[in-house]
């Protein structure tokens, strides 16, 4: 489980006219457009240029060595940056090498498809590589991960099901305009190789930064407590805040029917408009309250029991082919 608290980075209040561009390297793996984020997430450094005239937020994010419930909020300060450019990552990689591995390309329209290769790398048998291809035919670099044949739950004897562990998926990504945050508040942090495909491109839709998943399934995919995850097809997800705050721990999730206010309808719609896109076409929820008018959110028809604190989405049925070249 990944907990994390943000504080803010104190950089310039003045820049000398006279100066060159300043260089300052920092350790990120956040940033956005609005308001950049940048963090220490996996220790990865990248180099940065500063220079003067133009007012933008920093925010920093930093890891908290701690098992104790933790909140994400955004602090800012308004600094005078002219340019504040990714050197490494800014741009789309071009044509991604897919050669000896299976690889699923997931494409912004919510069609996945999964290529198998004649040959298969040595090395690379029980992984498969993950592209996003954006509308304007950008390609993406999501990973390679590796899975786990894993015998059907409540299945027949000769089924089995790749499951993937997302906790060995990078929580954050930014490449362009594309980027997305997000983290495991559950143990049951197993998905399968196609629901994977759609949870990228679910967040690669919406780009946001603050989605907090509740869990799919077990190692050996199973659900416990819960009946319905299995297999790593259903999941759970927090309901999105205004604040944009990302809590973890038993109790933190957002209680719409105590708290409405605190809810980001907007995003939250958007963000269950990309799931359903990418493949979960039911959604189990609440309703809300504001201004005395009850509402539900998009694909939620009635209030399900327990469900006024996370979304769940299943009925899994992706745009999904499988080629063999």
């Amino acid at each position: 489980m990944n907990c994390y608290i943000l504080g803010v980075i104190s950089l310039f209040s003045h820049f000398d006219n006279s100066s060159a561009n300043l260089r300052k390297e920092l350790k990120l793996n956040s940033i956005d457009k609005n308001h950049e984020i940048a963090s220490s997430l996996d220790d990865a450094k990248s180099d940065f240029r500063l220079s003067k005239n133009t007012s933008r937020k920093i925010v920093f994010l930093e890891k908290l060595d701690s098992t104790k419930h933790s909140t994400i909020t955004i602090g800012e300060i308004a600094t005078n940056i002219n340019t504040l450019s990714d050197v490494n990552s800014d741009k789309p990689t071009g044509k991604i090498k897919t050669k000896g591995i299976v690889t699923y390309r997931i494409f912004f329209t919510g069609k996945i498809e999964k290529e198998i290769p004649k040959i298969i790398k040595k090395g690379n048998e029980n992984k498969y590589k993950y592209v996003y291809i954006d509308k304007k035919c950008n390609e993406f670099d999501l990973g390679d991960y590796t899975f786990k044949k894993t015998p059907v739950y409540r299945g027949t004897k000769d089924e089995f099901v790749n499951l993937i562990n997302l906790e060995e998926v990078p929580k954050y990504f930014k490449k362009g305009n594309h980027q997305y945050h997000f983290n495991i508040d559950s143990e049951r942090s197993y998905v399968n190789e196609r629901t994977l495909a759609s949870f990228f491109g679910a967040m690669l839709e919406v780009n946001y930064l603050d989605i907090s998943c509740n869990g799919f399934s077990h190692e050996d995919g199973s659900s416990r407590p819960s009946r319905s995850h299995i297999n790593g097809n259903n999941g759970d997800f927090k309901y999105l805040r205004i604040n944009k705050t990302m809590k973890c721990g038993s109790g933190t999730s957002l209680n719409i029917s105590k708290s409405p206010d605190a809810l980001d309808v907007t995003r939250q719609n958007k963000w269950i408009d990309a799931l359903y896109k990418f493949g979960w076409k039911q959604m189990l929820g609440w309703s809300y309250t504001i201004d005395k008018k009850t509402e539900y959110l998009h694909h939620i028809t009635h209030k399900t029991k327990n469900h006024h604190h996370h979304l769940h989405v299943q009925s899994y049925e992706p745009q999904f082919k499988e080629i063999k070249l």
